[in-house]
């Protein structure tokens, strides 16, 4: 099946592309089921509430149901007089209550307050008038608390503000943390990190004790400073650096949380110039490349943290992050930080927790999640829940990773990771390792080099469509004047000619070793995918001929397969059947395999099925079911089942990549599903969830949008062509 023909019957071509959510009525039922079938055996809480004062309130009446001697107090409109506060939370053992411009409308937080802290205790309130009025102090003092135990934490600015809340730690000078105050990710990945530094609990004590080593009970907790992204560091903060009395060979050190973008080097050059007792090398970084890169480099240095208990906090929000920092820092356990999905450096920091469980022989590990699903998605939920259901698993070869995109719909070159395509559709691999990639919305030929940069190779669009899209054409010549129409599957020779399905112009191209694009054979209709056998010959899918054509290197054209079809109206009516030669029937065939043994596997689109083609030109059916026909179309109805070959259902399958060994990998499309058969005849999911998204993790994690082509690598990993997600990714077989 042409896909975009088959999206027209439905509604139009360029709704499909702009809005790929009409894809998901097409998924059954059975492709959910596939992996929302896995049964946690940890257990997961959410602590939430509708607004971020009820969610507030929750983490506080966990963090103590009973009795607080001590509580914060914190806007909860803004997050920078709030961030260092984490660590002195958990000193004076206080929830972290946030509370509105008003007392009158603060009622959650004055719940907890007359009903759970003792009016003998200490009310902490982070910042000046402005940001919570000094009503809120008359209204503490009417419910009983003495006026000297309310404590404002204050400053002229935010950074004035986080020495104050330092200087009320217990601590003695030598280490402190330093991150931006003009955001709040990095200090709230920091915050747990830094509350839990140096904690030494009785039971920890007492057994280094037992087995010879004297180490002291200790309450721990480092401070938070914070420094301006574009300014000097401010002269509170140096001052209060300065203001220890070290002894002896007693010096500081300084941990910087973020990169240069958020804490310049110039401020890390003035720290190491002003600050009196900085250690020689005394000041480290801890950076990604974001925000959850830096999170994951932070937990991942914090030995101090037991995982048998994983906070998960929204890193695009503070407030429920921030209130339940305290919680995961009572606990010290970490806080990791997550988006509407589990971002790749979050769930690589997940199997770094399972792996150290499973190395400490601890079997049950709980997830807390701070928010309601507004904020953390149940789907990401699942995703993190799986990894300790099934991390490190061996009935898992591998995971699923992203080897080129940025998931952006556009035209860049570049770093791999920053590169911008419009709905690649094909791919093949060089002998050095580069990667070629149809880029068909782009009309060009890309290329991923072997050192992680993409470039064009071939191509050049000329114009914008009244969809924004590019405009493409037909032109040889030299490759970057060279024009294409929709290029889709990619093929190389011996010789290094890379042979491009220009599936638009209805032409087989290729582009020489010399960097020349010349023209095959013309004349084709809506052709999809190329293959070379070992003898120099191609073999071409001729999609809306529904029929599987030969071409010699000279250019002459035959037919291998499919043929005498019924025409309505000049369209060509694909049908289904086996036989041999013309004989056979397929319907819109797309994606084309070929074996060591010379056997053609076609991905039979408008059929649900595999076909075989032998050296001989017999045709069979390799797998796929179903002879309903779609309302309207002369479509086969998809589906999805696992099982017997001749009882599976696919949906719109449309790419297929065959081993040695007969292993035969399918891209099911409109299931956003990786399906394997094995030798034995037998079908099943090898990754994704059957919902598009973009998903990367274990292989039943995974999600993939609109999955439309693979190859086999030269490493044995699977290389997959996520069309409407604009991404490669890859699979370890784990061969």
């Amino acid at each position: 099946m042409n896909q975009y023909k088959l999206v027209a019957v439905l509604v139009t071509i360029m709704l499909i592309i702009f809005n790929p959510n009409l894809w998901s009525p097409i998924i059954t039922k059975g492709a959910e089921q596939s992996v929302n079938s896995i049964q946690p055996k940890h257990e997961v809480e959410r602590i939430f509430g509708q607004t971020r004062f009820d969610t507030m309130l929750q983490i506080a009446l966990k963090f103590n149901p009973g009795k607080s001697r001590n509580v914060i107090l914190a806007t909860g409109h803004n997050f920078p007089d709030a961030l260092a506060g984490v660590p002195l939370a958990r000193q004076k053992n206080a929830p972290i209550l946030l509370v509105d411009i008003t007392p009158e409308l603060s009622g959650k937080a004055f719940s907890y307050i007359k009903e759970h802290v003792d009016k003998k205790g200490h009310v902490y309130i982070l910042g000046g008038s402005v940001v919570i009025p000094e009503t809120f102090v008359s209204a503490l003092v009417e419910l009983g608390f003495d006026q000297g135990n309310i404590h404002r934490l204050a400053g002229l600015e935010r950074y004035d503000t986080a020495v104050e809340i330092a200087k009320q730690l217990q601590h003695d000078g030598r280490e402190f943390y330093v991150a931006s105050g003009d955001t709040f990710a990095d200090a709230l990945s920091a915050s747990v990190v830094a509350a839990t530094e140096n904690y030494v609990s009785t039971e920890k004590a007492t057994y280094y004790k037992s087995i010879g080593q004297e180490i002291a009970e200790s309450i721990g907790g480092v401070p938070i400073l914070l420094v301006p992204s574009n300014k000097p560091v401010p002269e509170s903060v140096t001052n209060y650096l300065n203001n220890f009395n070290l002894t002896g060979e007693q010096k500081q050190k300084i941990n910087i949380i973020g990169g240069t973008a958020v804490v310049p080097e110039s401020s890390v050059n003035q720290l190491n110039e002003v600050v009196e007792k900085i250690a020689n090398n005394g000041i480290t970084r801890f950076a990604g490349f974001e925000r959850y890169d830096t999170m994951a480099v932070l937990n991942n240095q914090a030995e101090v943290f037991e995982v048998s208990n994983i906070y998960l906090a929204s890193g695009e929000n503070f407030p429920d992050a921030l209130t339940g920092a305290v919680l995961a820092a009572k606990d010290c356990s970490p806080l990791v930080l997550v988006n509407d999905s589990l971002p790749k450096s979050s769930s690589e920091l997940l199997q770094n927790f399972f792996n150290k469980n499973q190395e400490e022989s601890r079997k049950n590990t709980k997830i807390t999640v701070l928010g309601g699903e507004a904020v953390i998605s149940n789907q990401t939920i699942t995703h993190a829940d799986y990894i300790f259901n099934f991390g490190g698993s061996s009935k898992d070869k591998g995971n699923v990773t992203n080897l080129v995109g940025s998931g952006k719909l556009g035209y860049k070159d570049g770093k791999a990771f920053e590169a911008e395509f419009a709905f690649p559709a094909g791919i093949a691999e060089g002998k050095d390792g580069t990667v070629y990639i149809s880029d068909s919305k782009n009309h060009v030929i890309r290329a991923l080099l072997p050192d992680g940069n993409v470039t064009t190779v071939a191509g050049k669009a000329q114009g914008i469509d009244h969809y924004g899209l590019k405009v493409g054409g037909f032109n040889d010549g030299f490759a970057l004047e060279a024009m294409f129409n929709q290029p889709k599957g990619l093929a190389l020779d011996n010789n290094d000619n890379l042979y491009v399905v220009d599936s638009g112009n209805g032409a087989i191209r290729f582009v020489d070793r010399f960097g020349n694009v010349k023209t095959l054979i013309k004349g084709l209709n809506s052709p999809s995918d190329v293959v070379i056998a070992p003898n120099g010959e191609l073999f071409v899918t001729e999609t809306l001929n529904h029929r599987i054509v030969k071409i010699t290197e000279n250019g002459i054209m035959s037919v291998l397969a499919g043929g005498e079809y019924l025409t309505d109206a000049g369209i060509v009516k694909g049908g289904y059947a086996d036989g041999i030669g013309e004989k056979a029937k397929f319907n819109e065939p797309s994606g084309l395999a070929i074996s060591p043994d010379g056997t053609l596997y076609v991905a039979d689109t408008g059929n649900q099925r595999i076909r075989a083609i032998s050296a001989s030109g017999s045709v069979t059916t390799v797998a796929g079911s179903g002879l309903d026909l779609m309302a309207g179309t002369n479509y086969i109805s998809g589906g999805f089942k696992n099982g017997m070959s001749s009882n599976a259902k696919f949906n719109f399958l449309s790419s297929i990549a065959v081993t040695a060994d007969q292993t035969v990998y399918v891209a099911d499309t409109y299931n956003h599903l990786i399906r394997v058969i094995s030798k034995d005849g037998q079908v099943k999911t090898l990754a994704g969830r059957g919902n598009h998204g973009k998903q990367n993790g274990f292989l039943a994690q995974a999600e993939f949008d609109g999955p439309s082509y693979i190859r086999l690598s030269k490493k044995g990993s699977l290389l997959i062509v996520d069309h409407l997600s604009n991404l490669l990714r890859e699979i370890n077989l784990g061969n």
